[in-house]
């Protein structure tokens, strides 16, 4: 009775949403030509789909259209698209898919990730607060002590120099989030458990890891919980992290109570809201460490100083020049280092983290160079066309010059239009722009300008004595890379 039923409404479903494509198919962006029922699905990758999504918008155009499983997507390709539409209209583009297994494992309480309703409108206002960039500058000390860690740690162990940058990232989080010292170990027990729910995290947050997030199959989501081990493994993972989060929040409402003012976000949130309202300021700070990708960036980064060396002589020329060797660098020279500020927006620009961004949903119908944009399109960003883009960043876009953001003196330009003065878009648009981005800049510029002070960056040397030299095109993949 159950699979008659389920496969009736399935099949409703299918029928329905071809009779709506036949009716629109005229009125759509152009795309790719799909097969029946499942469209474009098998047409996408499953590894680095922006690339190929590229080639379409070069076929294409600015704006091109995919049916995924019945699930109407558009794809932006240039600035100008997706500022139009993502910022000018963020009104009704700012909403998120229905990311069914991710709300499971957060119980819809990630900001980031939360559909545009009060409680998102909530947690954002609150964490704004915390982290806007006046309210930055407050966690200065926190991320040159990080520095100095890292420092020693590359050079008692340079081999697993992911392992350090790692330990960085989540040591500050913790640091700004809950106010803890240090971690002085990259095998903290922390870490790995952090870690090991990012991973599950970032897996539930690329659309369609689950078939259950697919249109024409979101019926799976009524199936009987014994059937679904997607299920089961979101709800006692949601269960086991909160427990985590919420001792936490505690230990930190602990000291607030005994005397103890923490600058902390979580004890910044804890002091504006009701007792009742603890389990949400407890996840929202959380979110703030799920969001952060620093060590990922710097991995980037270490690769462009080996593909890339005459930009590290110069920014070391720069260092020499204003530092000098006998004291470390600090935030007071932050306006005297104007390379070392182009280089963090040419990393993020050259191979940010997130090459496809986090999709939009539209809230409404909507019309844009005369294409048709139904209700509910999920909207992407192709933030790795975009940062590829000629007309914007000349016709070297695809190496790494981080002086394509200064001025013939030296001097740190004005941004690109239509990146709030980031001179790229990987910290996203509109309502949904990364509300961590002043601390994220901060940090990546004081990790920068300590390991170009303290270190030369130089690819392995063979037996045969060639460099070995990295593919910049290879990554693992997620939904940060």
């Amino acid at each position: 009775m159950w699979d008659t039923l389920l496969f009736s409404i399935g099949f409703l479903v299918v029928t329905l949403r071809v009779i709506k494509a036949l009716q629109l198919g005229q009125k759509l962006p152009p795309g790719p030509s799909g097969f029946p029922i499942v469209g474009n699905l098998f047409q996408i990758p499953t590894s680095q789909p922006w690339l190929v999504f590229d080639q379409w918008t070069k076929q294409y155009g600015p704006i091109f259209y995919l049916n995924i499983a019945g699930q109407d997507t558009i794809v932006l390709g240039t600035h100008k698209a997706a500022a139009d539409l993502l910022d000018r209209r963020a009104n009704i583009y700012s909403d998120r898919p229905d990311y069914i297994v991710l709300n499971m494992l957060t119980s819809g309480m990630h900001w980031g990730f939360s559909r545009l309703d009060d409680l998102w409108k909530r947690q954002r206002r609150r964490v704004h607060e915390t982290l806007r960039a006046q309210t930055a500058k407050e966690y200065f000390a926190y991320q040159e002590i990080e520095s100095v860690i890292m420092l020693d740690q590359m050079l008692t162990d340079p081999e697993n120099f992911l392992d350090h940058f790692q330990r960085a990232s989540t040591s500050l989080a913790l640091s700004i989030v809950y106010g803890w010292s240090p971690l002085l170990n990259s095998d903290h027990p922390i870490i790995s458990k952090i870690d090991q729910f990012n991973r599950q995290f970032f897996v539930a947050a690329v659309p369609g890891s689950f078939w259950v997030e697919f249109k024409y199959f979101k019926w799976m989501r009524y199936l009987p919980r014994w059937m679904c081990a997607w299920r089961r493994d979101a709800e006692e993972t949601f269960k086991r992290v909160t427990i985590t989060l919420e001792g936490l929040s505690m230990d930190v409402q602990k000291r607030m109570d005994g005397g103890d003012d923490p600058t902390s976000v979580c004890g910044k949130l804890l002091r504006n809201v009701q007792k009742e309202d603890f389990f949400e300021a407890a996840w929202t700070s959380a979110s703030y460490r799920f969001a952060r990708q620093t060590s990922g960036q710097l991995a980037w980064f270490m690769q462009a100083m080996i593909l890339y060396p005459e930009t590290q002589r110069l920014a070391q020329e720069e260092l020499d020049r204003v530092v000098g060797p006998y004291r470390l660098p600090t935030f007071d020279d932050f306006d005297h280092l104007p390379f070392i500020q182009a280089m963090v927006k040419e990393t993020m620009r050259w191979r940010g983290i997130g090459p496809l961004g986090v999709p939009h949903r539209l809230t409404q119908d909507d019309y844009y160079e005369g294409y048709f944009l139904p209700k509910d399109t999920i909207c992407y960003a192709n933030v790795w066309s975009i940062h590829l883009d000629k007309n914007v960043y000349g016709d070297d876009a695809k190496h790494f010059n981080p002086g394509r953001f200064l001025d013939d003196n030296g001097k740190l330009e004005s941004s690109i239009a239509d990146t709030r003065d980031e001179g790229h878009v990987t910290y996203g648009f509109g309502k949904r722009i990364c509300v961590a981005r002043h601390v994220a800049n901060n940090s990546l510029f004081i990790h920068i300008a300590f390991l170009l002070w303290a270190f030369n960056i130089s690819a392995e040397i063979d037996a045969d004595g060639n460099r070995n030299l990295p593919d910049s095109l290879q990554c693992k993949e997620g939904l940060s890379v």
